[in-house]
């Protein structure tokens, strides 16, 4: 199998976020990915923060996903995985979002696995929310993020999994179940427990990891769970469970964050590197196949295709990203690649001469290829959007430059700021991110030693009251128009 994981954490604007896709957007976007080679699409529908019975906008984004899986199954023979939790559920404050806006860490609540009443509103929830998707092939719990409970046990989670898909086979009675090992759930409740204790000042999961987990798990699971089910993992301690138990032929390689990692401000990415993941020896130690997974699905096209590419036994020698950009937009094939080669270097210069490029190319009349799926309907929009990623990586590049050179970072960084909220405006993403933009912009704002904008840098790695990153990217942009109001002895930069 070659899938494709359709991340919909964020609620931000269309098409960038998945929970905005229409049934055009879904059929352009699978039909774009089965010519690419895929057959399989594992969706997290975000039943995990509705309410035990779901709105009318729950309702309707999930009536848009059985649509989709239809499309799925009939126009391309592709599989469809629904993503569940082990243990979130909306909260008493679900019911007042529309889905696609609704937060997620303001709007879940993690049930205790051994409270039988919690988890018996958990499972019915799971039933009001799942019968609007029949016709799904599987359901994937992961182990971790999100989810954990204080004290939890590897029995308890495997108990929960168990009873979902229970409650998906009463629906789908063909239904498989995948196990997505990540962290582990112990190491996971560890970690929670960490944060609560407020002991760990630089919280990262895999501190917290016990190989042991994954093997209990697995074991666990080949005492309780009904078949068919399989498993996704990548690291060395994921494979040395499955070769000690015998299960690497239900493996799936599942290397998270090639394409596009998460949580991260929506910019297109293009560097080298992704052949290190993919390579043959690692594929062939996976017979399952191989998947891989995105949050911004229509930014992320060099990936998408490298990703493609490599999996299917390609090399980056072999690789034509021209040749791609060709399929997407005929004769803008070769502007296309090198707008998107130009991202990574960190060339100013080089930047803004490929966005004038692309932009010299708007507005006229456009002939999708066979993969103009993936642009979502709109060429323009897919040219602007290149075009701004590169002016704005161009202006934060100016910033970073000013800093690094101890100039008055001001007029660089008022630059960079009128692209990044013109930008921020255009894809509406509002929320806590890692990534390019951290390097970007976080990084060299931290050297500013302002304590405004270092207050809400600091709450970026909140892990504790993850509810107070939500909307953090405007409380930023506020903190540094407030940083180039004030006097330069304010500010202690140069006049």
């Amino acid at each position: 199998m070659l899938g494709m994981y359709i991340h919909t954490h964020w609620g931000y604007n269309r098409p960038y976020s998945a929970r905005r896709w229409t049934d055009a957007d879904w059929e352009g976007y699978l039909e774009g990915l089965s010519r690419l080679g895929f057959d399989t699409v594992m969706i997290w529908p975000q039943i995990d923060t509705m309410p035990l019975v779901p709105t009318a906008s729950d309702a309707a984004y999930l009536t848009t996903l059985e649509q989709a899986t239809e499309i799925a199954h009939r126009r391309f023979g592709m599989k469809v995985i629904l993503v569940l939790t082990a243990n979130c559920m909306g909260n008493e404050r679900a019911a007042g979002y529309q889905f696609h806006n609704r937060p997620y860490f303001v709007c879940e609540k993690k049930i205790d696995p051994e409270n039988a009443t919690e988890v018996a509103a958990l499972i019915s929830q799971r039933s009001n929310a799942l019968q609007f998707v029949p016709h799904a092939d599987a359901i994937a719990i992961i182990d971790s993020d999100p989810g954990g409970y204080i004290g939890s046990t590897n029995a308890d989670f495997v108990d929960l999994c168990v009873k979902q898909l229970e409650a998906f086979r009463a629906i789908n009675p063909r239904t498989e179940f995948i196990y997505w090992m990540l962290v582990g759930w112990e190491t996971y409740c560890r970690f929670w427990e960490a944060q609560v204790r407020e002991e760990d000042p630089d919280p990262s999961p895999w501190r917290y990891e016990d190989p042991s987990d994954f093997s209990e798990t697995l074991a666990l699971l080949q005492e309780r769970m009904p078949e068919p089910w399989w498993v996704t993992g990548y690291t060395a301690a994921h494979e040395q469970a499955l070769l000690r138990l015998g299960l690497r032929d239900r493996a799936m390689y599942y290397p998270y964050g090639t394409i596009e990692g998460e949580p991260v401000f929506p910019l297109t990415v293009c560097y080298g590197g992704i052949e290190r993941r993919l390579t043959p020896e690692t594929l062939s130690r996976y017979p399952r196949g191989v998947m891989g997974n995105a949050q911004t699905h229509c930014l992320q096209l060099p990936h998408t295709y490298w990703f493609a590419h490599l999996a299917q036994g390609g090399t980056m020698a072999t690789a034509d990203l021209a040749g791609f950009a060709e399929r997407l937009l005929p004769g803008l094939g070769r502007l296309i690649a090198e707008s998107w080669e130009a991202i990574e270097p960190g060339d100013p210069e080089a930047q803004m001469q490929a966005a004038q490029a692309l932009r010299s190319s708007l507005g006229s009349p456009h002939r999708l290829g066979d993969l103009g799926g993936l642009l979502f309907g709109s060429a323009d929009r897919f040219l602007v959007d290149l075009a701004m990623n590169l002016e704005l990586r161009a202006a934060l590049g100016a910033f970073g430059q000013s800093v690094e050179g101890g100039r008055d970072v001001r007029p660089s960084l008022a630059g960079a700021l009128a692209h990044f909220i013109a930008y921020q405006q255009r894809v509406g993403f509002v929320d806590a991110y890692d990534g390019p933009l951290t390097a970007l912009l976080n990084a060299p704002l931290s050297r500013l030693n302002d304590p405004r904008l270092n207050a809400v840098l600091r709450d970026f790695s909140d892990w504790r009251s993850p509810a107070v990153r939500n909307g953090i990217v405007l409380r930023l942009t506020a903190a540094i128009e407030q940083f180039l109001l004030s006097r330069p002895a304010e500010t202690g930069l140069p006049s």
